[in-house]
């Protein structure tokens, strides 16, 4: 670390809590201005794109939805879509609704933890998510619901919540009704938290 007389600080932030994987922050600090920041991702390689040569085409989904037990739809649809355009598949617009639908589920549940026990903690000034819930339980109920409704989604469409099975070349292996039944229940709750979500908005 620079000597005081320069005005010259590092913060370092060896592994940052509050983020969805692993990584650390180093910020350079010179005469009040930032002027370095370095994020270092020290996650290993996995070395999906080795494993993936030789395997049949349909198992691609499957296996690219273990890169990320949070965020794994977006990894499907990135190579579904690919071999999509590489055989000429044209896809109809009622599938292309009910990928969306699914998406949707991953970034209800994946955005509602973010915000609710990541990043909530820091705006209302809490070491962590339990700490918040004992002053704003109804703030932490509501985000339990929330990703809840987002897992359903993922669940129905998906096949399960985590790592969804379904998605396939040309849509999915099998679709549930009850998906829609599940979307009609979840819409006053969507509703409320698009229109009431102020209370946590007007504290940060």
């Amino acid at each position: 670390m620079p000597g005081k007389s320069d005005k010259s600080r590092t913060i370092k932030i060896d592994l940052m809590a509050r983020v969805e994987g692993e990584g650390a922050l180093h910020i350079t600090v010179q005469n009040g201005q930032v002027q370095d920041v370095q994020l270092r991702i020290f996650e290993p390689p996995r070395f999906f794109e080795a494993f993936l040569q030789g395997r049949h085409v349909n198992e691609v989904p499957d296996i690219v939805a273990r890169i990320c037990g949070i965020c794994p739809v977006a990894y499907q649809m990135s190579a579904v879509h690919t071999l999509e355009q590489i055989f000429g598949v044209e896809m109809p617009q009622s599938l292309r609704d009910l990928r969306r639908l699914l998406y949707c589920g991953e970034w209800i549940e994946s955005h509602v933890l973010h915000i609710h026990m990541l990043q909530g903690p820091d705006f209302l000034g809490f070491d962590s998510g339990l700490e918040m819930a004992r002053s704003h339980p109804d703030l932490v109920k509501r985000g339990l619901r929330m990703k809840k409704a987002g897992n359903q989604l993922l669940a129905l469409l998906g096949g399960r919540s985590v790592h969804p099975v379904s998605v396939q070349i040309g849509g999915f292996s099998g679709a549930d009704k009850e998906c829609f039944t599940c979307a009609e229940r979840r819409i006053p709750l969507g509703q409320r938290c698009r229109c009431g979500n102020a209370s946590m908005g007007e504290r940060i």
